[in-house]
């Protein structure tokens, strides 16, 4: 959303992926990264996607020096898949927890920014979230250092030789599966939506990449532990159980498949779940499949033993998240809902929490207070 030269974003910069919304825009792509070099070998042929949108094409050629204006300090990296393909060695997901303090987590969530804007400079009001464990120690580091004037150049794709500057004004941190209670109750001109959520116990479950953030509301306030908590279990536990599996599968061959988290994501993720092996490749779908029903019960089990007292009060469930889609089905409960476009719930959720701080600072200029 743009007010004058103003842009309002929301961000979840997760372990597995970075989204981002705008209203405009939805830019998404895994949060995945290198250090930047020069090019030789990868120019040869023809390695740039040519179909999709030029943000599409964008997203998939992410070969970037990003800048801090303040500090003048630059660094060149490869982000997203062009990191996977370019430098498979070295290519990293940022697992930091504090994300601000981490100068690769901190590129990814301005590139994803960068990538969002129409115009080459542009002030931002952001909207970003913590796991729900972190947020009482975080919230203020957050608020503090999420803020300045960074720029991006792109190097490659159809942005190749051009800048984007921002200066982002303002940020509101919140816990992460708050954003997804926000997006289902308010709107970004502060109305409401969805009043039967502002009432009773309304439990939001959002599974990641590796936590599950857990957030209980009782009319419409979000309840302290041990209602709301992050449980450490997610994805990547599945990944692990996947992974045991393809090594006893080989186990007769003289060198057993022995795999990472990175390396099963990206199969899924480009591969569609079949890794390459002996002249063909392993479905392993069905194992994943498994692995997700599991999940899918660890993750009710404990969130419902945490939640005895008032479980039998509790009228909707709300899931979200790209692993809350994928584990939805398996998930045995009831009053439960798949919010729309899962994946960006957070997202979504922060931005309406941005432009509503926009819109009230504004109302306060405007009424002289």
């Amino acid at each position: 959303m743009f007010d004058n030269d103003i842009m309002v974003a929301g961000a979840d910069p997760g372990f597995g992926a970075i989204k981002l919304n705008t209203g405009d825009e939805k830019i998404l792509f895994p949060a995945l990264i290198c250090n930047g070099s020069e090019r030789i070998f990868s120019m040869l042929g023809n390695s740039e996607k040519e179909s999709g949108s030029d943000l599409e094409r964008q997203i998939a050629s992410l070969d970037v020096i990003v800048k801090n204006n303040s500090s003048g300090v630059e660094r060149h990296y490869f982000m997203g898949s062009l990191a996977e393909q370019l430098n498979p060695k070295e290519v990293h997901y940022c697992w930091d927890e504090d994300k601000s303090d981490d100068e690769e987590a901190m590129a990814l969530l301005i590139v994803s920014i960068a990538l969002a804007q129409p115009y080459p400079k542009t002030n931002i009001y952001l909207g970003t979230g913590v796991p729900v464990k972190y947020f009482a120690t975080l919230k203020g580091k957050y608020e503090s250092e999420l803020k300045g004037s960074f720029s991006v150049t792109f190097l490659s794709g159809p942005r190749k030789g051009q800048t984007r500057s921002m200066n982002i004004l303002r940020s509101r941190i919140l816990p992460q599966s708050y954003g997804v209670f926000i997006k289902e109750t308010l709107t970004e001109n502060g109305g409401a939506r969805n009043d039967k959520y502002k009432h009773g116990y309304v439990l939001v479950i959002d599974p990641g990449f590796r936590t599950t953030d857990v957030a209980m509301f009782y009319d419409g306030t979000m309840l302290d532990s041990p209602n709301s908590f992050s449980l450490e279990k997610g994805l990547q536990w599945a990944y692990g159980g996947v992974a045991a599996k393809l090594r006893d599968m080989t186990q007769s061959n003289a060198n057993p498949i022995e795999t990472e988290d990175q390396e099963l994501d990206k199969v899924f993720r480009t591969e569609g779940g079949f890794y390459p092996w002996n002249n063909g490749a392993i479905d392993l779908n069905p194992i994943m499949r498994t692995q997700l029903n599991r999940l899918a019960r660890d993750i009710v089990r404990e969130i419902m033993r945490a939640q005895t007292s008032v479980a039998g009060r509790i009228h909707t469930i709300l899931v979200s998240g790209k692993v809350g889609e994928m584990i939805y089905d398996y998930m045995n409960l009831e009053n439960k809902i798949l919010i729309d476009d899962p994946q960006f719930g957070n997202a979504e959720g922060f931005r309406i929490v941005a432009a509503n701080l926009l819109n009230d600072l504004t109302r306060r200029v405007e009424s002289g207070n």
